[in-house]
């Protein structure tokens, strides 16, 4: 499967607006997309974990810049699997927050005039 975007297919004007961005973005903040973005996202949780697929995203908390990529963590608008309850946990009383933690993903994003990364109001994980 392809990465979304490609980078190589980026011409100069946004390869510039891309190294841009890394300028106004600050290590560990949450941001908002608008609109939101679509990006390869690699689950951390539940089945076939660490398997890219092709994900939307409204907000992320941003971890850095590398490769001319900026590197995000968020919780995918548009994830349709099934994630069951991990095995010891079926009696635990919080069952459906854990299988929402299961929902994260790393993903990674070009800024090349699509969207914005507007810093989230609400720096908590919610």
């Amino acid at each position: 499967m392809p990465i979304f975007p490609d980078m190589d297919e980026m011409d100069i004007a946004q390869q510039s607006a891309n190294e841009a961005a890394q300028q106004d973005l600050i290590r560990g903040k949450y941001y908002r997309f608008d609109p939101p973005v679509s990006a390869t996202g690699f689950p951390t949780g539940g089945s076939n974990v660490c398997e890219e697929s092709e994900l939307e995203f409204s907000r992320g908390w941003y971890i850095g810049f590398s490769r001319d990529q900026h590197i995000f963590q968020g919780t995918p608008i548009n994830d349709h699997r099934v994630i069951p309850v991990p095995k010891r946990y079926e009696n635990t009383a919080n069952t459906d927050d854990i299988v929402e933690r299961l929902r994260v993903c790393y993903f990674h994003i070009l800024f090349i005039g699509g969207s914005k990364a507007i810093l989230d109001e609400n720096q908590g994980s919610n």
